[in-house]
């Protein structure tokens, strides 16, 4: 113990996923382009590194780098101090809600252990658009990820002097765990890796009095264990900004990569469908595993709007495209706003805009069949006849969330600007999603103007200029 900090923390964190996620590992794999980061009893799991990076990031946007590194600890050069957190590896829950602690040899008989031990529990098929609407060269890929209600417990240590600020500070990093911008694992602003805080217990020992000291000698060791902390409630912490649009597809819509029929009525299976996922769902703290529901993927969503922001923007000042098009992605405003991966010319910068998965609980399956026509004889061309799966006249809720931070409030006129028009465009039935848009599907009409949580200040700003 150190002396100048006699005061010792300890929460017990329960998060349960919002939405697929998984952190990768690095590995290779024959098969899939995405190998997931696994414990020694071969479960998916969070690592601390993962969870600390997380929160260490967030605290820093909110509280500066200053008061950051009083907590998490810092080292440049020769001068540095270790962090006063401690975060340990969030590790699964079996279907009876028991953490998976420990070397475990009946991984194979629990129904969701079982499903969340196979090497790539969903794969999700992404293909990446070029400036004409078509897959990109090389631009064809997958995404393994681990599904939506699974739960982790993680044990989080903070030693304290027992002041008022670092007290408040402790506070503060809790209520982090409550932010919309708390998000685990690759794809953070392609939906992936929402978690919500399912249960929380902590408790502090102040070891400068004998009962201090005995409760901290007895304290919990094991997750399981310190569920007998006592539960806690904390405010949640949030500087972002939202916005919100209601839709409703004007007939069909269909995203790609499904594989299992879903709602449909016909005999036979139609040769294209639309993506469905399955979850685990929870009932009085037993889980199971659910039924499947049809999927809008946040990946589809972006890709629409990055191009379409893109052409907003070129448009708004004037930079007009001469030659071969250029990427969205090229343009700055894009990757200040949407972010841009890095490579070893250039460093890598994450998006301000975080877009979540909708999962579609009520839907309505219809098919629709296509025939090929001979350019040459107007006959149908034979064995080129396919039934298309669509979804019909869909409600979503969209919601955006921008992290309001310097980087947000620096961005010009023109870029708010384009990124109200293109939302305008959505909602005007003017930007379709998924497949077939040129086709007349996708379409999707707002029922109102997009709603902004700050009654439309900051994009307004753009509309000023």
């Amino acid at each position: 113990m150190n002396p100048n900090k006699p005061v010792y923390h300890q929460a017990l964190v329960t998060l349960q996923a919002l939405s697929a996620h998984g952190v990768r590992s690095g590995a290779a794999d024959f098969v899939q382009d995405v190998v997931l980061l696994r414990d020694a009893n071969g479960l998916p799991a969070l690592p601390g590194t993962s969870l600390a990076g997380v929160l260490r990031h967030l605290y820093a946007a909110e509280h500066g780098e200053e008061c950051t590194d009083a907590l998490f600890g810092f080292a440049r050069g020769s001068t540095g101090h270790c962090s006063a957190i401690t975060v340990g590896w969030g590790l699964v829950h079996d279907s009876n809600n028991q953490v998976l602690e420990g070397l475990r040899e009946d991984v194979q008989q629990d129904p969701v252990l079982y499903e969340l031990s196979q090497p790539h529990p969903i794969v999700r098929q992404r293909v990446r658009l070029d400036a004409r609407g078509t897959a990109a060269d090389t631009g064809k890929f997958d995404v393994s990820l681990i599904p939506a209600g699974t739960r982790y417990s993680t044990l989080l240590g903070y030693w304290s002097d027992g002041s008022e600020a670092e007290e408040q500070a402790w506070k503060d990093l809790l209520g982090l765990l409550y932010s919309p911008f708390f998000r685990l694992g690759h794809g953070t602003r392609n939906g992936a890796g929402v978690f919500a805080v399912q249960a929380l217990h902590a408790q502090r020992w102040d070891l400068r009095d004998a009962d201090g000291k005995t409760g901290f000698i007895g304290r919990p060791r094991t997750r399981m264990h310190a569920r007998k902390l006592p539960a806690v409630e904390v405010q949640a912490v949030s500087s972002g900004l939202q916005v919100e649009l209601e839709l409703t597809s004007e007939a069909g819509w269909r995203i790609g990569g499904g594989d299992i029929p879903l709602g449909f009525t016909g005999t036979e299976t139609p040769d294209l469908l639309p993506q469905s996922e399955w979850r685990i769902d929870w009932k009085a703290d037993k889980a199971s595993i659910g039924k499947r529901v049809h999927l809008l993927p946040a990946t589809a969503i972006k890709g629409a709007l990055v191009h379409r922001f893109a052409y907003h923007h070129r448009c708004l000042t004037q930079n007009w495209v001469s030659g071969e098009p250029e990427q969205a992605h090229a343009e700055p405003a894009v990757q200040e706003l949407f972010g841009v991966a890095g490579n070893r010319n250039s460093e890598g910068r994450a998006g301000l805009v975080f877009i979540d998965d909708l999962y579609l609980e009520s839907t309505v399956a219809t098919s629709q069949m296509h025939n090929k026509i001979d350019q040459f004889t107007g006959g149908v061309i034979n064995g080129a006849l396919y039934e298309e799966g669509l979804l019909w006249q869909t409600d979503i809720r969209l919601c955006l969330q921008l992290q309001n931070n310097q980087r947000l409030q620096a961005l010009p006129a023109t870029a708010r600007q384009a990124l109200q028009l293109a939302l305008e465009d959505l909602a005007g039935g003017r930007l379709p999603l998924g497949a077939n848009g040129s086709r007349g599907q996708g379409v999707f009409i707002g029922k109102q103007p997009a709603q902004w949580s700050d009654g439309g200040v900051w994009v307004g700003q753009g509309e000023q200029a």
